[in-house]
């Protein structure tokens, strides 16, 4: 809840205090008050919205829907839900198998009289069991899930399906191994095991992680082929996501700061990452270059881990921003998503504009409309790309076009207000607990996007030399030039993939754009590895 600022107040309505409206929260017997977001403006760019920020003072406050009802009527004010943050509104079906399948309303199963149980035994190189890999099920009533234990081994209780009806099985290894997914699985009710073999990521890259691999979103954006001093140093870069994994030795050295904006628990802990999701983004931005694993696009900027999930609400992205501002943040990279539009984070993200801080998210994997907040004004929003032969047969949940090279996934959003669009599918990237893992979706090619852009801000002659710093301008021109140093995906709606993918040697104003098809493929189209 927040003052409505004045400028939008109708004509005759008093504007009123901030200090009033929480002093009168606080005295309401109806209002269990939380926490104020109340944005310190005397450091960092917090200071440049000075006198007059988009977005005011904000109380978090529990309240009966009727009282919030009762207040929302009053024009002084603002009143929102603390939405929860989610990363895409999207069906796991839609986002990892690249097809529409409904999600099933439990309202119309019809669950059995004694769940069946499906056992699935996952393995990989030489028979080895792979713990912590999460499996799916998916049925014609419902889909269940289920994590491997030390032995490699899954127990699925199937509420409304027996083996028999069993659609397809998907498997996600924590790390070290890629994805594989079954269609038509045929089980036999009434066995007990099924057992999956998955591919080794060292059997795909000869020699991984001792030596260092170059990734098709690398070779397909050209980063290989600007200078190797180009590596981002002076530029601060805010990934708001889920925390990372800072004792990955790929990312021990350069993630040094952050925060935790989540109030589940009283530890609050930024190195640590539940979902895995910010070590993915984390690796794939700002990588150490030490001839191992992978190098991050921009290895020598620095990089603040700002965690909102598991757990974050609408109200901590608010306090997230205002980090941002406080910290002189260059770059924000949002991988987040809420339902329902919200005014105070358009607000908060014009502060963060007007302050000079670019605004990167993914489009959303969503196979339709823009998420929020990627959809709002001066937030670039990034679409994935995927491409052919850069994945094994089982792994292949895309549609392939018959012509080699990079189109749009199924999952990527679509509209007018995706700007570019980015690697996002089979990108080979740092994993908690020390590993490596092809991680897929619009948040995979937003990193791509951030990475660069941080090496425009460093060492691009006008944005470094000419430009302002820390002004909207400045943001405006990093934004121009991604879009026109883009190249159209051929045959693809420029509703999915915007401008088209960036070419970095041309952003950067190192050389003109040429086309070679130098991409390595270490699978054929089919998926099967090349002899």
């Amino acid at each position: 809840m927040a003052l409505r600022p004045l400028g939008l107040l109708a004509g005759g309505v008093p504007p009123i205090e901030a200090s009033a409206l929480f002093t009168l929260l606080e005295e309401d017997p109806d209002v269990e008050p939380v926490a104020q977001v109340r944005p310190s403006r005397s450091r960092g760019l917090g200071a440049i919205a000075e006198p007059y920020p988009a977005c005011p003072p904000v109380a978090v406050v529990l309240m009966p829907e009727e009282r919030a009802r009762a207040l929302a009527a009053n024009q002084q004010v603002v009143v929102e839900i603390d939405q929860p943050l989610t990363y895409t509104p999207a069906s796991w079906a839609s986002a990892s198998l690249g097809t529409a399948a409904p999600v099933s309303d439990p309202a119309l199963s019809v669950p059995l009289a004694e769940p069946a149980r499906l056992g699935v035994q996952v393995q990989g190189s030489e028979g080895a069991a792979v713990a912590g890999a999460h499996v799916w099920a998916i049925g014609t009533g419902a889909t269940a899930h289920a994590i491997t234990g030390p032995d490699g081994r899954a127990e699925l209780i199937l509420a409304a399906d027996t083996p028999a009806t069993v659609k397809a099985v998907y498997v996600r290894p924590a790390s070290d191994y890629w994805p594989l997914r079954l269609d038509d699985p045929r089980l036999r009710d009434g066995a007990e095991t099924t057992t999956v073999k998955l591919t080794a990521l060292t059997e795909t890259f000869e020699g991984f992680p001792d030596r260092a691999v170059t990734g098709w979103g690398w070779q397909a954006m050209r980063l290989h082929q600007i200078p190797p001093t180009y590596r981002g140093h002076g530029i601060k870069i805010a990934l708001i996501d889920s925390g990372v994994d800072i004792t990955h030795p790929d990312l021990k050295d350069t993630v040094h700061t952050g925060y935790d904006f989540t109030r589940l628990s009283g530890e609050r802990s930024w190195h640590t990452d539940a979902t895995g999701h910010g070590t993915w983004c984390a690796g794939i931005i700002a990588a150490a270059d030490n001839r191992t694993g992978i190098t991050g696009i921009a290895a020598e900027a620095e990089l603040h881990a700002l965690k909102l999930f598991p757990g974050g609400h609408v109200s901590d992205l608010l306090e997230a921003v205002d980090y941002c501002l406080t910290h002189s943040v260059d770059i924000a990279q949002l991988n987040l998503a809420y339902p329902l539009p919200s005014q105070l984070v358009a607000w908060k993200l014009l502060d963060a504009h007007t302050a000079g801080t670019a605004l990167i998210a993914p489009a959303g994997d969503t196979a339709g409309p823009l998420t929020q907040p990627a959809a709002l004004p001066h937030v670039l929003a990034v679409g994935a790309l995927a491409h052919t032969g850069t994945q094994p047969a089982d792994n292949n949940t895309l549609l392939q076009p018959t012509w080699p090279g990079p189109y749009p996934t199924p999952f990527t959003a679509t509209g007018p207000g995706v700007d570019l669009a980015a690697p996002g599918v089979a990108v080979i990237t740092t994993a908690p607990g020390g590993g490596y893992t092809p991680a897929d979706g619009t948040a995979i090619a937003a990193a791509h996007v951030t990475g660069l852009a941080a090496l425009l801000l460093a060492h691009h002659d006008h944005l470094r030399t000419h430009a302002t710093p820390h002004t909207p301008a400045r943001t405006s021109q990093l934004y121009t030039l991604l879009r026109t140093a883009c190249r159209p995906v051929f045959a693809a709606d420029p509703a999915r993939t915007g401008a088209g993918i960036t070419d970095a040697p041309t952003a950067l104003g190192t050389t003109t754009w040429q086309y070679s098809p130098t991409i390595e493929q270490p699978f054929t189209t089919a998926g099967h590895p090349h002899a």
